[in-house]
């Protein structure tokens, strides 16, 4: 069988995301450092594997992946099937829609606010963004009072959901307070998922670092 290979960057949410399943499925991999900042993704033996310069891609043998989410739930489906992206279609279609209103609301409306003033294009946070995010927060709020973003166990969403809660608690610029359930479940997280710290936490500081860098309240 050959090697997985992820290719990411620590700063990435979308490849935090994959390095946690990674690890939370204890697949031998390796990992190759992909330094977006630096125009990385802009070489040519990168493009080779993803035209579209993005981070993180997934090669496992012949088949390449460059969607964070068809990454994590191809793992789980084709190296450690379980409850995690179970093979029923019904609980199936329940994860799925966690990972879509991720990528479509709760990472996007986050990166409203924080990737303007990333990359230097804004210095504060515009308060209809703020708004839209705290909306979203309360809706995931609402998910995760079971424990887990989807009912009482452990799916891919959790680790996909934590990715973006991560950075959005490194940034720090959204009080989180009022958003009791979400804190429990992040912090719960951070202990059963393997590895978090490093594969994880340490980006999110680092992503929060480069948002503080450029942020004026």
């Amino acid at each position: 069988m050959s090697k997985l290979e992820l290719h990411g960057f620590a700063i990435s949410p979308p490849a935090r995301a994959v390095h946690m399943a990674l690890d939370l499925l204890k697949l031998d991999y390796t990992f190759i450092d992909v330094n977006v900042l630096e125009g990385g993704t802009r070489t040519p033996e990168f493009l080779s594997i993803n035209p579209q310069h993005t981070v993180p891609v997934l090669v496992d043998g012949n088949l390449t992946i460059t969607e964070s989410r068809a990454a994590m739930t191809y793992l789980v489906s084709q190296h450690r099937p379980s409850q995690l992206y179970p093979a029923c279609a019904k609980k199936r279609s329940q994860i799925d829609q966690r990972l879509y209103f991720n990528i479509g609301t709760f990472y996007k409306r986050m990166g409203d606010c924080v990737y303007p003033v990333n990359f230097g294009k804004k210095s504060t946070v515009d308060e209809e963004d703020k708004n839209a995010l705290k909306e979203a927060l309360m809706w995931v709020n609402q998910m995760v009072v079971g424990g887990y973003v989807l009912g009482n166990s452990m799916t891919i969403a959790d680790v996909d959901f934590l990715s973006t809660m991560s950075s959005l608690e490194a940034c720090d610029f959204v009080n989180l307070s009022p958003y009791k359930n979400l804190k429990v479940w992040s912090d719960k997280m951070k202990k059963e998922i393997p590895n978090y710290a490093e594969n994880c936490g340490k980006g999110a500081l680092a992503f929060g670092a480069w948002f503080k860098s450029n942020y004026k309240e």
